[in-house]
């Protein structure tokens, strides 16, 4: 790569973190700025400590000579389905595509600077998190140093793995569904993420249940470090890095190639003659159903928010049909606590209700059509009410599922239940309502990628950061108090709701830059 191209890297690598606007004279930009850096570092810093943790961990449960294999599997999993959820077409087309393209490079380079970005990225987190692994590693057991060349080698394939991977699957569902003539994101996106994760779902199922152990029989790096690696592996890995670089060349060139096909495959609009019928509608009925359409519009907005209330209902009916495994009692002897199966899968049916909300982005959703909404004879009072029914509408089945998983699995009886289900719902209902009110208090119109709004607003940051509070105080409180903590915690999510809506009933017109 020319000093350009080096420099056009630069460049989008520090916009895209919001480095760049660290120093912009708008103090809410600063602001908004320092706050994704903030949780860009604290969420390296946690991935580091994880990693050089984990000899500890696995130490204890004989399983050192795993570490490497699930790390590096880990990396892949985490950084394919990343890719994923950023959506593969902000690495084929980018958010700045036209400005690239007027820029003194080459056209093969401004048609691969987006995959190139991502690849820079993910090879320096790899990089970081495999060999500040070894030094703990190294402790517990010295290994060959020769054993770092093959770790460098699985640094570098592991994002060639992860962002070709992806893009592989993600083209060839695209493509069979454009072949069938069929549009739905909602399908694309389903079975995008379905197909990818695939092998990890038959590593988890070929194995007696563990955490860690589905990550470790899918991993391409079977062998221990610990130990002299044999000639034989040294062959095979070699083998397969060649293999990799192979195939993710010939994708890269496939993308130079056929650029046009492939952008047009992704922005590709249905040219079927519509014919329309005046329909008068109530307002909330025709409010909700253009925020249904708009929702299932977005790849990027159904990938990121689809998957917990998929995973809720998966969880409740297979809780229900006794086809998920128990989990061992974890005992605390100093707070005299335990923590049953029945406890441990209601905290992830918390998890799955709170974690993520479509509410937190929905009214920066609007764009730069925000001034539609503006100029029609809507509250923001009847947009909010749409919004939220939204959300709510995507938990129901799972909501459902859990409430009968509570009955049959649980064995909740009487009080117990109604306050668990209750619980449920309430926190649905606060982190819905408490997304909307962050959302009008800090609205984002001004953006032409859909992936800031939806990842990078500083209203789903705050929303996060929110739900994961509201998560670790329900859980500790549960935990200790038992029903009557659930109780306390459904009390204060009410009053959240109540603060929420009182502040979403002052404004009155959506405010913000467009």
């Amino acid at each position: 790569m020319n000093k350009q191209m080096m420099e056009l890297i630069r460049v989008r690598l520090r916009n895209q973190f919001e480095w760049s606007k660290l120093s912009d004279k708008n103090m809410a930009i600063r602001m908004h700025a320092l706050l994704t850096t903030i949780g860009y570092l604290v969420a390296f810093v946690l991935v580091i400590g994880y990693a050089i943790s984990l000899p500890y961990q696995m130490n204890q449960d004989l399983q050192l000579d795993k570490v490497n294999p699930y790390v590096a599997s880990l990396l892949f999993w985490v950084l394919g389905i990343w890719t994923l959820l950023s959506g593969v077409k902000n690495i084929l087309v980018g958010f700045d595509h036209d400005q690239i393209f007027v820029l003194p490079i080459k056209e093969w380079q401004a048609k691969l600077v987006n995959i190139i970005s991502s690849y820079i990225i993910q090879l320096i987190l790899c990089g970081v998190v495999l060999f500040s692994l070894q030094i703990p590693l190294y402790f517990f057991q010295p290994f060959p140093l020769i054993n770092f060349l093959i770790v460098g080698i699985y640094v570098i394939m592991t994002p060639l793995l992860a962002i070709g991977g992806s893009l592989i699957v993600s083209l060839l569902v695209k493509s069979f569904l454009f072949v069938l003539n069929f549009r739905s994101t909602f399908i694309e996106a389903i079975l995008t993420l379905g197909i990818f994760i695939s092998p990890l779902v038959y590593g988890y199922a070929t194995v007696p249940f563990n955490s860690k152990a589905g990550v470790i029989n899918t991993s391409f790096l079977p062998i221990s470090l610990l130990e002299v690696v044999k000639a034989n592996n040294w062959l095979e890995i070699i083998l397969l890095f060649a293999t990799v670089l192979i195939v993710f060349s010939g994708l890269c060139l496939m993308i130079a190639k056929e650029y046009r096909p492939l952008t047009t495959l992704f922005g590709v609009k249905s040219t079927v003659n519509k014919h329309y019928i005046l329909e008068v509608r109530p307002i909330l009925a025709a409010l909700l159903k253009k925020e249904i359409s708009r929702y299932f519009s977005s790849f990027t907005y159904v990938i990121n928010t689809i998957i917990t209330p998929i995973a809720l209902f998966v969880i409740a009916v297979g809780l229900s049909m006794g086809l998920l495994p128990k989990f061992s009692p974890i005992v605390i002897d100093s707070l005299n606590l335990t923590m049953t199966t029945s406890f441990m899968y209601f905290v992830i049916f918390i998890v799955c209700l709170t974690l993520t909300t479509t509410t937190s982005c929905s009214f920066s959703f609007e764009g730069k059509n925000v001034w539609i909404i503006q100029s029609l004879p809507i509250s923001v009072k009847e947009l909010s009410i749409a919004k939220g029914l939204l959300n709510i509408l995507l938990f129901l089945p799972g909501l459902v599922a859990a409430s009968v998983a509570c009955w049959s699995t649980f064995g909740l009886r009487r009080f117990d239940f109604m306050i668990h289900i209750i619980f449920l719902l309430t926190s649905l209902l606060c982190i819905s309502f408490l997304g909307l009110a962050i959302n009008l208090k800090f609205p984002n119109f001004n953006w032409s990628n859909e992936m800031v709004v939806v990842k990078q607003g500083m209203s789903t940051i705050i929303t996060a950061v929110a739900s994961m509070g509201m998560i670790s105080f329900s859980v500790i409180l549960s935990l200790f108090l038992g029903t009557l903590g659930v109780g306390i915690v459904v009390v204060i999510e009410l009053l959240i709701i109540l603060v929420a809506t009182r502040e979403i009933r002052k404004i009155n017109y959506l405010q913000g830059d467009i």
